[in-house]
């Protein structure tokens, strides 16, 4: 039985972070597709800045996954 739940644990947490990431990525590609310039040719900023911030959390994500599976990093 502990077997289970141990397994029931990573596929619950696999799932959630991979969704995590998604979302993020997604968010990050339609911020990213929504600044550029506005119609007066201003660049619209805070769209590009959502963006960075969720691709930098995609990034600490992954590396974060790196860093707990690879033993030499502890």
């Amino acid at each position: 039985m502990q077997e289970f739940i141990n397994f029931a644990t990573v596929l619950v947490v696999a799932v959630c972070v991979a969704g995590m990431i998604s979302t993020l990525y997604a968010s990050g590609l339609r911020l990213w597709a929504a600044g550029g310039l506005d119609r007066e040719g201003y660049a619209r900023i805070m769209p590009r800045v959502g963006s960075v911030i969720c691709f930098s959390g995609c990034v600490f994500i992954v590396l974060f996954a790196l860093w707990l599976m690879i033993p030499i990093f502890h």
